[in-house]
């Protein structure tokens, strides 16, 4: 059976273990589970100001034998936590960053939605390794889509700690579902909604994979797919991703100040669903130099 989770009515209890200097990475989010799958140094990924009233379904699959614990966490503080989800058991990926990802039993998912009188939430999602295993994973996010009531797009956010620049590892995909007519467009973005440059002057922004409308280094990605619940996702021309090598990033004691803002948008206002997906990596935590 599906984890779900409906913001603003909690359904379990969730410590969260404050930041503390010195304790734990700058940045990361400490989950004690009632499972007893505790998240320690937990990767945490906002999806900012979601639409209330949808069901949404969040999957971290591990890649060579990492067993990932998923936690989502509501601005209320409500909370819930999976490992080893049963349904999650056929998800899988071939993506150009990862090469094939095969289905395992070690893979988490939470369904959840949320009902904020405001008609959005900033929800938070936490991933890291069973007892800080660390090792990659890929946290795919089913649900999501461009509308004609959109602005600039759908904002995420990618909290930089010092396990992440540990490991160096963070890919951002956005892959059309299905027969939808969304056309990708993924970017980096300040606090503003600009699109930022590298130390380059190129900007990080990705049209169509492969092409010279893709920053850095990107492959087509028609031969690529991703299997969810309903079967293979097949990768297309005109999807979008983004590869940022984080290795050796300082970073600052201030986590907000080490946030990196992604907008998943489309070209020309195509709308239509999408699935939206990180590959990071988990290194030794505390690893930054100095400590």
């Amino acid at each position: 059976m599906k984890s779900k989770l409906v913001f603003l009515l909690v359904i379990i209890s969730l410590f969260i273990i404050p930041l503390t200097a010195g304790a734990q990475d700058v940045g990361s989010i400490n989950v004690t589970c009632d499972n007893g799958a505790n998240i320690v140094n937990g990767i945490p990924v906002t999806i900012r100001q979601l639409r209330a009233n949808f069901d949404y379904t969040a999957t971290a699959v591990g890649i060579n034998g990492f067993d990932p614990v998923l936690a989502i966490v509501g601005e209320d503080g409500s909370a819930l936590c999976n490992d080893d989800n049963r349904d999650a058991r056929i998800y899988a990926a071939d993506l150009p960053t990862t090469g094939v990802v095969p289905p395992s039993n070690l893979s988490s998912q939470i369904t959840f939605t949320h009902s904020d009188s405001s008609g959005f939430q900033d929800i938070h999602l936490v991933v890291g390794g069973l007892n800080q295993q660390t090792g990659e994973f890929l946290l795919i996010l089913e649900g999501m889509g461009i509308t004609a009531a959109d602005n600039l797009g759908d904002p995420f956010v990618v909290t930089l700690t010092e396990s992440m620049v540990s490991y160096g590892v963070l890919d951002v995909y956005m892959i059309t579902r299905g027969q939808s007519n969304v056309d990708p467009l993924v970017a980096a973005v300040d606090n503003d909604g600009n699109v930022i440059e590298d130390r380059d002057g190129l900007q990080i922004i990705c049209d169509d994979a492969g092409t010279q409308s893709c920053y850095g280094p990107s492959d087509d990605m028609s031969p690529y797919s991703v299997t969810i619940a309903s079967g293979q996702l097949p990768g297309w021309q005109y999807d979008a991703y983004i590869t940022l090598n984080v290795s050796g990033v300082t970073l600052s004691d201030d986590p907000d100040e080490n946030a990196l803002n992604f907008i998943m948008s489309s070209y020309e206002g195509t709308q239509g669903q999408y699935l939206a997906v990180f590959h990071i990596g988990i290194g030794e935590s505390n690893a930054r130099p100095g400590k």
